[in-house]
């Protein structure tokens, strides 16, 4: 192959490459909101983080994630809807610059409500998933609280040996 030919084929491969390069950053979707926290999630590292990401273009058709990080290795991931958060105010459907307003608050107010608090053991035994805190040694004595669309709460574990989040109780 001669130089000008090897040149023309770096220079089609570079444009190609960079097209599809260009596309790609299209289809991903912007994010709406993007917000984190750092905090102990384990008991043993204050730089763990929670990160919450809503994806789309308008407040009432959000993709919403939240991400639990620690040590920078994901370890929990929740995902729900503007939908799920919208239920009980139709009276702001109609009006999107108020909408937005509540979404970006009530984002706001779930990522400051997770928390690291003691387990509750007495709630566990009424609500919990026994058999999933039997399975983490040592037992653990903290949990991870959230809340999100309004009444549904989950409380995730940490389980060292797997290095993840284990939810162990879900309640609406």
């Amino acid at each position: 192959m001669s130089v000008r030919s090897l040149c023309i084929w770096l220079a089609l491969a570079l444009s190609v490459a960079s097209e599809s390069g260009a596309q790609a950053a299209a289809s991903t979707p912007a994010s709406w909101y993007r917000r984190s926290r750092v905090l102990d999630l384990t008991g043993t590292s204050p730089r763990d983080s929670v990160v919450l990401v809503a994806t789309g273009k308008r407040a009432d058709s959000l993709a919403i994630s939240m991400i639990f990080y620690v040590s920078g290795a994901v370890v929990h991931r929740q995902r729900w809807t503007s939908e799920d958060e919208l239920y009980d105010v139709d009276s702001l459907k109609k009006q999107p610059a108020k909408l937005e307003k509540f979404m970006r608050s009530r984002l706001d107010d779930v990522l400051g409500m997770v928390k690291r608090e003691p387990i509750n053991s007495e709630l566990v035994e009424h609500m919990g998933d026994e058999a999933a805190l039997r399975k983490i040694v040592p037992r653990p004595t903290h949990q991870v609280m959230f809340s999100l669309a309004f009444e549904t709460s989950t409380f995730l574990a940490w389980d060292p040996v797997r290095k993840r989040m284990v939810v162990f109780m879900e309640c609406c």
